[in-house]
């Protein structure tokens, strides 16, 4: 497996889910055995260079990824959710992104502070998403932005995404970018 072989199994979808956004999809990734899991290998070694001690994974295809990293490196996976899909009590941070307006929430007792941490999704866009849970991991569970890593099968580095981020002092690492 190679990233040119890796970028031919993207499909894109042009208007949808509205007229104007040109949807990524890499779901067809994980119809791949062979790519799916050499992007696993790929994040594991990320976690083992890093030290990595816990992943968060965005709802709903960060786990995809953030499920057998973390089963294969045997670290804790929290999960950061639409509202009203997590028992007990969370915290919860709303956001903007390329087309709509939505809300992330974790379940209030994650032990985070002080770990270094990877959060894990499919696709870094405009990174509405992942400063969102940025945000969470620093208000509210201690986390220094320092040992936050974002990390994404596909940046679509012609958006803010990454920028933003890095301007946040969080650092970014992808498999694949795409500059247009």
């Amino acid at each position: 497996m190679d990233h040119q072989t890796l970028r031919s199994l993207i499909r894109t979808v042009p208007d949808w889910p509205k007229p104007g956004i040109c949807f990524f999809d890499i779901c067809s990734i994980v119809e791949h055995p062979e790519a799916f899991g050499w992007t696993v290998r790929q994040f594991n070694a990320l976690c083992t260079q890093n030290a990595i001690q816990a992943i968060v994974s965005p709802d709903a295809r960060g786990f995809l990824w953030g499920s057998p990293v973390a089963f294969s490196t045997g670290l804790p996976l929290h999960l950061a959710r639409k509202p009203g899909k997590l028992p007990g009590e969370v915290v919860t941070q709303s956001y903007a992104y390329e087309y709509a307006s939505a809300s992330i929430s974790m379940q209030a007792g994650c032990a985070l502070a002080g770990r270094n941490v990877l959060l894990l999704d499919d696709v870094l866009a405009t990174g509405g998403t992942a400063l969102a849970v940025v945000e969470l991991l620093t208000g509210h569970f201690g986390v220094d932005p320092a040992q936050i890593i974002v990390a994404a099968v596909l940046n679509l580095k012609f958006l803010p995404g990454e920028h933003r981020l890095l301007e946040r002092g969080v650092r970014v690492e992808t498999l694949l970018d795409y500059h247009e």
